[in-house]
């Protein structure tokens, strides 16, 4: 997810025949927030404050998951960005399911990237990245607590149906 100073502008409430007046700020210094979630249990890994999206900032971010999650085959599930696609990301014990092109509604992580635009929704960042890092910061910790809305947000029902069949053959490999 990008996140950076220029103002992201949402719905809010106001009087009857008001309009809502936002300030405007157009600086175009952002950051990256690199995200895993697991939509099973709500647990979450992030990165933050890369300066740009590439393929080794990718891999810095696969290597740091790996490193969380060692015993653990990974599955990631995410788009046809030019820096996902890149041989060099292959890694053992992770198996990546790349989505359709133009189809946002499928990633499960931008749900919760909507969650964490509101973080920042309606704000001005005058003392720059810092301050705006930190906010994100804090919308991430707050956000993390909440593991039931985190699989409300990521828990699509083709994901789940396919956990479900996925971790039913795993138990009767292992009662064979």
């Amino acid at each position: 997810m990008r996140y950076g100073l220029m103002s992201n502008t949402r719905r809010s409430w106001s009087k009857k025949g008001k309009r809502t007046v936002y300030q405007n700020q157009q600086e175009f210094s952002n950051r990256y927030l690199y995200t895993a979630v697991d939509p099973i249990s709500g647990e979450t890994f992030h990165l933050m404050d890369f300066e740009d999206a590439s393929t080794n900032q990718t891999d810095t971010f696969l290597l740091a998951l790996q490193e969380k999650f060692p015993d653990d085959h990974l599955i990631i599930v995410w788009d046809r960005a030019p820096f996902h696609r890149s041989q060099a990301l292959k890694r053992k014990h992770m198996t990546f399911i790349s989505l359709p092109s133009y189809s946002p509604q499928l990633n499960p992580v931008e749900r919760y990237f909507g969650e964490m635009r509101k973080v920042t929704a309606n704000q001005i960042f005058r003392e720059g990245m810092e301050s705006l890092s930190k906010i994100v910061e804090n919308g991430i910790l707050a956000l993390s607590k909440n593991l039931e809305a985190i699989k409300t947000l990521t828990g699509y029902s083709w994901i789940l149906e396919q956990w479900q069949i996925v971790s039913q053959e795993m138990v009767v490999r292992r009662c064979a």
